[in-house]
C-alpha cells in the first residue's frame, strides 16, 4: 500500500496508508465519534468538501449496504480510519466502493491522536498526498449546499393524498424523505435555487428546510427565499435548515471550534425537564444573543457547550432543530418531531 500523509494547515502531519490506491484529496478535516452507520455518514451530503476522520477504530466491518444510504454517492473527500477490515457481508468492500467514486480510503492513522489534536486546535484545512506539502489557503466560499442539492424538482409518493411537503434541498439526507413518505406524505424535493413563488405554486401544506454542508452565511438567495416564506406557511428546519431560518429572521451564525459530529450528543429543553441523545453533524451554530427582536426564542440547548439546538416562533408558525431527528443508523429518540410537525399543519 502507498504511504500517504495528511498535512494540516497548522503544520502538523499525520501518516497512513492508502487502502485503495488513491492518495490525493483536500478539504476541511472533521471527525465523527459514531461507532456505527459509517456508510450513512460517508453518503451524508452535509460532509460535502470534508475529509472525514472516524474515532471508532474499526471501520468497514460489514461492507457498504447500498440499499440503506443517505444519498446515491459519497460526499466526503477522503476517509481516515485506524483500521479498515475489508469485509463485505452487506455489499462491496468499503475501500473498493470508495475507489469507484475516486475517494481515498486511508488506514493506519492514529485517529484518536488526530481527533484529540482537532479538539484542542479546532478544525483545519488539510491536504492528503503521497508528496506532503502545506495546504494553501482554500476558498470555502463556493456553494457546497447548492452543489449537494437536487438539480430539478423531484416528487416522492405522488398522489398519496397525505400532507404536501415542500422540502428545500440544501443537501438532504435520504432518511428525511423516507420518514415523511412513511407517514403518507407527498414530498416535493426542491432545488436549493427555487424561489418562494415557485415553492408556493406547489401548494404545500408545510415547508421543511433540510440539512446540508458549508457556511450558512453564503446562502444569500436561500435565506431571502425563506424570509419571504416566514409567516406564510408552517416551516420546520433541520440542522443547516435551522441556521438558514435564523438568518432569514435577522439572527447571526458563527463557526464552532470543532463542530458537533457523532451520535451521542445530549440536548435538553431550554425551559423544561426533557432531554434526548441526538445525532449531529454541523460546524456552525446560531448566536443566541442575536435572536431577540427576530420573533424567535431558544427552545433547546446542547448540554455540553450550551449552543443553540432549537428555535421556535409561534407567531410565525416556524421552528427548527440543530440535530438530526431522522438519525440513521440512530439514535431514534427524537423521531417523534416529524409527527409534531405534521400535527402543526392542521
Amino acid at each position: 500500500m502507498d504511504r500517504v500523509t495528511l498535512t494540516l494547515s497548522d503544520g502538523t502531519a499525520w501518516s497512513g496508508f492508502s487502502a485503495n490506491g488513491l492518495t490525493e484529496a483536500e478539504g476541511e478535516v472533521v471527525f465523527t465519534t459514531a461507532s456505527c452507520g459509517y456508510p450513512q455518514s460517508i453518503t451524508d451530503p452535509s460532509y460535502n468538501g470534508q475529509v472525514l476522520v472516524f474515532a471508532f477504530p474499526l471501520v468497514g466491518n460489514y461492507g457498504v449496504d447500498e440499499d440503506r444510504l443517505e444519498s446515491g454517492r459519497p460526499w466526503v473527500r477522503a476517509v481516515l480510519a485506524t483500521c479498515l477490515t475489508g469485509e463485505s457481508r452487506l455489499g462491496p468492500r468499503l475501500e473498493d466502493w470508495l475507489a469507484k467514486w475516486k475517494v481515498p480510503a486511508v488506514t493506519g492513522v492514529d485517529t484518536r491522536a488526530l481527533i484529540r489534536h482537532l479538539r484542542e486546535k479546532g478544525t483545519a484545512m488539510g491536504r492528503l498526498s503521497s508528496l506532503p506539502r502545506l495546504p494553501e489557503n482554500a476558498d470555502l466560499s463556493r456553494d457546497l449546499a447548492v452543489e449537494a442539492s437536487t438539480s430539478e424538482l423531484v416528487i416522492h409518493n405522488e398522489g398519496s393524498g397525505g400532507p404536501r411537503i415542500a422540502l428545500l434541498d440544501y443537501g438532504v439526507k435520504a432518511n428525511i424523505i423516507r420518514e415523511f413518505v412513511r407517514r403518507g406524505c407527498t414530498v416535493f424535493q426542491c432545488p436549493a435555487g427555487m424561489d418562494d413563488a415557485e415553492i408556493r405554486s406547489l401548494r404545500p401544506d408545510g415547508v421543511v428546510l433540510s440539512n446540508g454542508p458549508g457556511d450558512p452565511s453564503w446562502l444569500v438567495p436561500q435565506v431571502r427565499t425563506v424570509a419571504n416564506l416566514l409567516g406564510r406557511l408552517p416551516l420546520w428546519g433541520i440542522c443547516l435548515g435551522l441556521q438558514v431560518m435564523a438568518l432569514a429572521a435577522g439572527a447571526r451564525t458563527y463557526k464552532l471550534p470543532y463542530g458537533h459530529r457523532g451520535v451521542n450528543h445530549a440536548v435538553g429543553e431550554a425551559e423544561g425537564p426533557r432531554g434526548w441523545i441526538t445525532s449531529q453533524n454541523h460546524g456552525y451554530a446560531v448566536d443566541a444573543e442575536s435572536l431577540p427582536g427576530t420573533g424567535f426564542t431558544v427552545s433547546m440547548l446542547h448540554l455540553g457547550d450550551g449552543s443553540v439546538e432549537g428555535i421556535v416562533s409561534e407567531r410565525l408558525r416556524a421552528w427548527s432543530v440543530q440535530f438530526h431527528p431522522e438519525a440513521f443508523a440512530g439514535p431514534k429518540d427524537t423521531g417523534f418531531l416529524f409527527d409534531e410537525f405534521l400535527k402543526g399543519l392542521n
